[in-house]
């Protein structure tokens, strides 16, 4: 079992290393949750930057033009949608990143253990830690009422985690196996429960997720060269420190949390990182898993 966790001590690793850092600064410390987003924006959006390179290798000439195109077409629809109707918003990503993280993580399963392990992600934290994942929510959306849907949202997790520690023969062809799933997801709910849900995400998100996903890729597309990638991040993280600067939310992780900020600028930046991260997210996840969908026919 110690031996198959092996490929995950990233991600072991960086749970163990954010927890002590959450104990020594606060959990909700506006200092600690501005380097969470950071981790999900530096190590997280690689691998979603490498979608030019998987269109550049399936599309050429006006088919590529077209497809970068559209691309971005879908990330303009998440914003409007976003700001039109957060809350289903929100929920529309949350579903399709779940489809995402279990058909990506663990490619080699059947359908239901995919669906389990990426409703695991999402929803263990909205179970384990409900208060702390409704004022995400909150910050994320805008909308200050979401403790119905968080509940709901939890209980998803209970079947989900059951399933995925039922053991199985079926094998991996790469990603997430079976056997160390459920060692995994107790790291995952340990991070939660010690340091908050956007700890856990974050770590898993960083150091699982986007590398192991990104070196599959590379794997089938050669010649890609890593500072390509990196500069289409940097682009991104750009456009969310823009949004943080001249469109600021009125949230304040305060309020949502409870917790004592350094200051009320702080705390109002803080909020606007939160959400703007994770609507870079959401607008670049609906163009990913098309593109994914795209690209495995």
């Amino acid at each position: 079992m110690l031996s198959a966790l092996k490929p995950f001590r990233a991600f072991l690793g960086c749970s163990a290393l954010a927890v002590l850092l959450a104990s020594l600064i606060g959990t909700y410390h506006p200092v600690y949750l501005t380097l969470l987003c950071l981790l999900i924006l530096f190590a997280g959006l690689p691998h979603g930057a490498f979608d030019y390179y998987i269109m550049a290798a399936r599309y050429h000439g006006r088919r590529f033009a077209g497809a970068l195109g559209a691309y971005f077409v879908l990330i303009g629809l998440t914003f409007t949608l976003w700001w039109i109707a957060p809350l289903i918003s929100l929920g529309s990503f949350l579903f399709y990143s779940a489809i995402h993280f279990g058909d990506s993580d663990w490619p080699g399963q059947q359908a239901s253990r995919k669906w389990a392990w990426g409703t695991s992600v999402i929803a263990l934290p909205c179970l384990l830690q409900p208060a702390a994942v409704s004022g995400l929510f909150a910050v994320i959306s805008g909308v200050d009422d979401v403790a119905i849907f968080t509940a709901t949202a939890g209980l998803l997790a209970i079947p989900a985690v059951a399933w995925c520690c039922v053991p199985t023969r079926t094998p991996a062809d790469s990603g997430v196996g079976s056997e160390p799933m459920p060692l995994l997801l107790l790291a995952y709910a340990g991070a939660c429960l010690l340091a908050g849900p956007l700890t856990a995400f974050a770590c898993y998100f960083a150091c699982l997720h986007s590398p192991f996903h990104l070196a599959r890729w590379r794997r089938r597309i050669d010649g890609t060269p890593a500072w390509g990638i990196h500069a289409l991040s940097a682009i991104v993280v750009v456009c969310v420190g823009a949004l943080v600067l001249w469109l600021p939310v009125e949230s304040n992780i305060d309020n949502v949390f409870g917790s004592q900020a350094l200051n009320d600028a702080a705390s109002a930046i803080t909020s606007s990182t939160v959400r703007y991260t994770f609507l870079a997210l959401a607008a670049l996840t609906v163009p990913h898993m098309t593109l994914l969908l795209l690209a495995r026919r």
